[in-house]
């Protein structure tokens, strides 16, 4: 145990396993990726949250689109508070589907009450998917970050998509006029 720390004599001396790194040996240097230092989570700084004045998502790259497809993929056991939260910002209509995917979390598997999610090595998530017009993105991102964030990996991620056009099935209208009720 010669030229060994006083710290990993010490860890020896209680029997246990000893780092093998001799005195006056510089440490090695923490990569990106590291998940130590909790300011840098994944090698990139986290934004905070937007504020109420502030712009969640950018849709300035598509000037002309009136609609947009905002897909949500979130915890299966949030999904019944995200679809509160959306119809109490006035979405009338959305579609729900069970996914299954890796994500930053890998193919770990998660526990909520007593159940397991996740058990082949993909991750159970649900998929919210809602069509509005432009003037509601912004609310329903919020809303949807607001009921599903837990503050963990695997709260879900939002994709936002412009469509071209909506049309109404039943009597053939278009556009604005087929999101309205009749």
């Amino acid at each position: 145990m010669r030229g060994l720390t006083t710290m990993t004599r010490t860890m020896a001396a209680r029997s246990e396993r000893p780092k093998l790194r001799r005195a006056g040996a510089t440490h090695a240097r923490r990569s990106p990726l590291s998940l130590t230092p909790r300011t840098r989570t994944l090698g990139w700084p986290r934004r905070a949250l937007a504020k109420d004045s502030e712009s969640i998502a950018s849709l300035e790259a598509f000037p002309a689109c009136e609609f947009f497809e905002v897909k949500a993929i979130v915890r299966p056991w949030r999904q019944d508070q995200v679809v509160s939260a959306l119809l109490e910002v006035g979405v009338r209509g959305l579609t729900c589907v069970n996914v299954k995917g890796i994500g930053v979390q890998g193919a770990t598997k998660e526990r909520f009450m007593g159940k397991e999610y996740g058990k082949d090595d993909l991750v159970d998530k649900v998929q919210i998917s809602i069509v509005v017009s432009r003037t509601q993105v912004q609310r329903v991102c919020s809303a949807v970050i607001d009921s599903a964030r837990t503050g963990e990996i695997g709260d879900g991620k939002i994709f936002i998509h412009p469509v071209s056009d909506v049309i109404r099935i039943r009597t053939k209208e278009r556009g604005a006029v087929s999101e309205l009720p009749n």
